[in-house]
């Protein structure tokens, strides 16, 4: 497999999954059959030029999309949430932790702010009673 099937094969599978599609549906929409769009995505075939603008239709993206580099794709959220299932039980805790700190941290600014803008009440309370 080269670098080029490798990428193809990446952006194919997240570009479908972003789009909510099934390989069937992209399949039908291009006019590929099933089984050869599903060994293009699992890097067994390698698509001549024709395929390649046909699925890049049926996806809706220019044909470009399928060649950008792993650095350049931004993962969703729901990506990310989907790696953490694949990782270590010790990594899964270490995000777990995180997350927790974060979510708490979150919370902590959210009362500080309304303690912030009570207390910017009480103080103009107390200068127009003046």
């Amino acid at each position: 497999m080269t670098h080029y099937q490798k990428v193809l094969s990446e952006n194919l599978k997240r570009i479908r999954k972003e789009k909510k599609l099934s390989q069937v549906v992209i399949a039908e929409r291009s006019g590929v059959i099933t089984s050869t769009y599903s060994r293009v995505e699992s890097c067994q075939v390698s698509p001549n030029l024709s395929t390649l603008e046909k699925l890049a239709e049926a996806m809706e993206v220019p044909m470009a999309e399928f060649f950008r580099e792993e650095q350049e794709v931004e993962l969703t959220v729901l990506d990310k949430l989907e790696s953490i299932d694949a990782m270590s039980e010790y990594n899964q805790n270490v995000v777990t932790i995180l997350l927790d700190s974060i979510i708490e941290k979150d919370r902590v600014e959210k009362l500080q702010e309304v303690k912030m803008k009570n207390r910017l009440v009480e103080l103009e309370t107390i200068r127009n009673k003046k």
